[in-house]
């Protein structure tokens, strides 16, 4: 194919903008955590979000629940993660793991705030000015046109690690044999109509309960009408359930049910066509409920996410790298800065199927320090899901609460970083990981004479209920 350019003239100057200590880029789970901690830490921070609002994918791409990552049903994500969840409690939009958009937007912005973070909304990066091994400017687009931003250290809160792409950080992209990065997925809420479940209709039946315990029967036959219909080549959805969960609000069933594969998120016109095909695929499953299912006779479509949702993307090369056996083993370091037991739970990028493995009871892994230190730039850190790791690691890590925990060890040893004069590179991880067990987090100490794993883990295939 012919190679097309256009002649352009970019200003070769822009107005700077701000200069924080420490700036972070991208508003999710991950850069909320860096954010608040690095504030937290006495820093001056600044936190540019391309979006009008905070939470990432669990506003913008309204993913839910929350997966379960404990010990013992203590949460291994204690901290500026389970901060967030009481806030959003306190906003009557937190019911076990479920969670309501909204209510997680007004409180992160509430951590934000309240740490003397200063929010940039609207703002995305689009440059990144480096020498020497480290980043020197990042430039920012927003309603003004572009601005400069110059800090003394950087946080990548992006979950795609566009800052680090942008500085040249080598990643890699894609999965095990060759495989294609993980399908997207287009989440919407459903709101039924209770002359559909007259059995159920005050607001409080059910509360607490999964789709598949309150609607047992409905929950047989919406999977049965689904295979029907793909067998029939009337869905062009790949996936192989339907995967549902309770809301926040009784009459409401959230759906994590599309599968857009072969599509790169970090391609702009590809991910163009996979929010085109995701909502395509919602307007399916939903015409083919309603016609066949008594439950959705009457439901209508309440919240269809912002944006697709994003599983994975590229994965930073750092100076420390984590593989499937790390996992298997349940391995642990002298610098694990986050203690993770969530399953590996990686979507086929084919369409079918999802491979479970998940470690023995009582067991964990953990994420050592250098796993967030690119090994390309010294003034730089990653403070979202594309740690350096492998593409099965990748698949346990990604989620939600370990995020935000990232994000936490991230604007720590920022903090800390910057209080010693030092490069985050330069920095002790066994200090950091000292400090974040002081400000709260279910860390353990390291033990060298603790061994790893005694039981293999346990591959399975999910049930319709299986995780997002």
């Amino acid at each position: 194919m012919e190679e097309r350019e256009m002649d352009v003239r970019f200003p070769s100057k822009v107005p700077l903008a701000a200069e924080p200590e420490v700036l972070v880029v991208g508003g999710g789970p991950g850069g909320i955590g860096a954010a608040v901690a690095a504030a937290r830490g006495g820093r001056r921070v600044m936190l540019a979000e391309h979006y009008g609002f905070l939470g990432g994918m669990a506003t913008a791409g309204e993913v839910n629940p929350f997966m379960p990552n404990h010990i013992d049903n203590r949460s291994l994500d204690e901290g500026i993660f389970e901060e967030w969840r009481e806030r959003m409690a306190a906003y009557g939009g937190l019911r076990g793991r479920v969670f309501d958009p909204s209510a997680a937007r007004l409180a992160a912005e509430d951590l934000c705030v309240e740490a003397g973070v200063t929010l940039r909304y609207h703002h995305r990066v689009v440059h990144v000015e480096a020498a020497s091994r480290k980043i020197t400017g990042v430039v920012l687009h927003s309603k003004s046109g572009l601005c400069g931003v110059r800090a003394q250290l950087y946080i990548d809160g992006t979950g795609d690690g566009d800052v680090c792409a942008l500085a040249g950080c080598e990643f890699e992209f894609g999965g095990e044999h060759g495989a294609f990065v993980q399908p997207m997925t287009t989440c919407f809420k459903v709101r039924l109509d209770p002359g559909d479940y007259p059995e159920q209709s005050s607001a409080q039946d059910g509360a607490g309960q999964s789709v598949r315990q309150r609607f047992p029967e409905q929950f047989k036959l919406i999977q049965q009408v689904y295979k029907e219909g793909k067998d029939a080549g009337r869905l062009r959805n790949q996936r192989q359930n339907v995967l549902m969960f309770a809301a926040v609000d009784n009459d409401v069933i959230h759906f994590n049910s599309t599968r857009v594969i072969q599509k790169s998120p970090i391609d702009g016109g590809e991910l163009s066509e996979a929010e085109i095909e995701g909502r395509r695929q919602v307007v399916e499953l939903m015409d083919l409920l309603r016609a066949n299912v008594p439950l959705f006779a009457h439901a209508r479509i309440c919240s269809i996410a912002t944006q697709i949702g994003v599983r994975e993307s590229r994965r930073v090369l750092g100076r420390h790298y984590l593989t499937r056996q790390d996992f298997t083993d349940g391995r642990t370091f002298p610098d694990g800065i986050v203690r993770c037991r969530y399953p590996i739970d990686i979507h086929s990028s084919s369409g079918q199927g999802t491979e479970i493995v998940r470690l023995p009871e009582g067991a964990w892994y953990e994420v050592p320090y250098g796993c967030l230190v690119p090994k390309d730039m010294d003034n730089l850190l990653i403070g979202s899901r594309c740690i350096s790791a492998d593409s099965a690691v990748h698949g346990s890590v990604r989620v939600m609460p370990p995020v935000c925990s990232l994000g936490q060890a991230s604007g720590t040893a920022a903090a800390m970083s910057l209080a010693q004069g030092i490069l985050p590179c330069e920095l002790d991880g066994e200090s950091l990981k000292d400090q974040l067990i002081k400000d709260g987090r279910n860390l353990v100490p390291y033990d060298p004479a603790r061994p790893c794993t005694a039981q293999p883990a346990e591959r399975t295939e999910p049930a319709a209920a299986a995780a997002p």
